[in-house]
């Protein structure tokens, strides 16, 4: 086992403890992911727009910020319905 003096700080001997996330760009990666969500809605690149809004928005609310999970949920909606807009208009 390893002893205090031995662990840099922070650093716990339990292998399974929750690692913390830097917040650092947690606010602006939100803002990434709404604006994914609107290239998605508006343009024809929904099936890429949107999982990579969903992802960027995920990394934003693991990362601290409030708005990160609403970015998923955005990205997501606005995926299927730019998908479901192109296959009407096609």
């Amino acid at each position: 086992m390893a002893t205090d003096d031995d662990m840099p700080a922070g650093a716990s001997d339990d292998p399974f403890a929750a690692v913390t996330a830097s917040p650092r760009f947690a606010g602006p990666l939100a803002f990434a992911g709404f604006v994914l969500a609107a290239i998605a809605l508006l343009t024809g690149l929904a099936a890429i727009a949107g999982p990579l809004g969903m992802g960027v928005g995920l990394v934003a609310h693991v990362k601290g910020s409030r708005a990160g999970l609403p970015a998923v949920f955005a990205s997501g909606a606005a995926m299927i319905i730019g998908m479901a807009w192109m296959f009407y208009l096609r």
